[in-house]
């Protein structure tokens, strides 16, 4: 789409220009329909709607696409000719150009073409080419600090920032159809993943769980998700094992791997990163070795975190589900759990009404993950974000996935 090229530019653009400053209005009135570039991080992007006066993320270009359907106005012809475009000089109507300042207008008439009247100027820019889409944001795009960003309310149905994670509930749109998701974007930079079992030792029966908020606050971390596959006390099939799982998972407090014993034996990834910040998805789980000991020895690395789980997702940014084992209960629609990977971030997703398919494609078509791997799902999905759970709590949990600040 031209309009998903325009936004994966947004992101690279970090020309700033001054504020506008008023003790007489809010900064979101002062900056009503403008572009707004975060430049004490990475140039994260932000439209500030003026109908609502709340500010929307375009973090990826699937996101950007997904506010400009959302909030784009359709526009017929005739009254779109009333606002000029860039440079043309035409006067236009002064009443149009007003009423329309900052919106993002869709030409229905047309193709679904799309515009940008940017409040400064009250002209129109396309949205179209990439080239033109970097000319634009290069002089229309206002840079931003954090403290004042912070001023700016967040749409209540978009993103929720921290200061520089970012949790979105949105549609996406994939080759299996459209699912509702929940999104946890996590700069690796800044962040740092660790792993954590409710007790060190191993365990076959009536084993320890506790909430993914504890989980999260016990590990001085403010984002989390739920992990492996275990026997909750619900299952009747679970009885005389409950709260047991299978699959590796390392206590990164005490520096100890659960069922390290099964590490030769999982059949499914493992994902780990170490104390360097290093990184490694593993397609299949023996690969990472028999131990700790042993994978610390032929790495020279320090182990930070590892979770093993089934099935892969994405390896190599190509969707791999089709080649893994997917069992009968991973094909119904329910709500699913995944982490996943780029070069710059992690990402945490629950997918409500999805099979572990649907979730393989989610990572590789919506999201655009490097690495991906399925978790628990259904009714021990959880997720927490900055304070709040923004999924479950549902079930107690034996092991999780928490990420505190570097």
């Amino acid at each position: 789409m031209r309009i998903q090229r325009l936004f994966a530019l947004v992101l690279l653009c970090s020309f700033a220009l001054p504020l506008p400053s008023s003790a007489s209005t809010s900064l979101a009135s002062q900056t009503s329909g403008m572009i707004l570039l975060q430049v004490e991080q990475n140039g994260e992007a932000w439209y500030v709607n003026s109908a609502s006066l709340t500010r929307y993320s375009l973090g990826r270009p699937d996101d950007a696409f997904n506010v400009m359907r959302s909030l784009g106005l359709g526009i017929s012809n005739a009254d779109l000719a009333q606002i000029p475009a860039a440079g043309s000089g035409a006067p236009g109507s002064a009443s149009m150009r007003s009423r329309l300042s900052g919106r993002i207008l869709l030409q229905v008439e047309s193709h679904g073409e799309a515009w940008y009247v940017y409040p400064k100027t009250l002209e129109r820019t396309y949205l179209g080419r990439p080239a033109d889409a970097l000319a634009a944001m290069s002089s229309l795009g206002l840079g931003i600090t954090d403290a004042d960003l912070a001023t700016i309310p967040v749409a209540g149905d978009s993103t929720i920032s921290s200061s520089d994670a970012t949790h979105l509930k949105k549609t996406v749109t994939t080759s299996r159809g459209s699912f509702t998701i929940d999104l946890v974007t996590i700069p690796r930079e800044t962040y740092e993943m660790v792993t954590d079992t409710a007790e060190t030792g191993d365990c076959e029966n009536g084993c320890a769980t506790k909430t993914l908020a504890d989980f999260v606050a016990e590990n001085g971390g403010t984002i989390g998700i739920h992990g492996t596959y275990f026997c909750p006390a619900d299952y009747a099939s679970c009885a005389g094992k409950t709260g047991s799982f299978d699959p590796p998972v390392y206590n990164t407090a005490a520096g100890i791997m659960r069922n390290e014993f099964d590490l030769p034996y999982q059949t499914g990834p493992m994902l780990t990163t170490n104390e360097d910040g290093t990184l490694w998805f593993y397609h299949r789980t023996p690969s990472f070795g028999t131990s700790v000991a042993a994978y610390e020895s032929v790495s020279g690395k320090q182990l930070q975190s590892a979770i093993a789980n089934y099935p892969s997702l994405v390896e190599g940014g190509e969707n791999v589900v089709a080649g893994e084992v997917v069992n009968a209960s991973q094909t119904t629609k329910s709500s699913r759990g995944g982490i996943g990977f780029d070069g710059k971030n992690f990402c945490l997703v629950i997918a409500h009404s999805a099979s572990v398919t649907d979730l393989a494609s989610i990572f590789d078509e919506a999201i655009g993950a490097d690495y991906a791997m399925n978790l628990d799902g259904g009714a021990t999905s959880a997720l927490y974000f900055e304070g709040a759970y923004e999924y479950g709590p549902n079930r107690t949990l034996p092991n999780a996935i928490v990420f505190r600040h570097r």
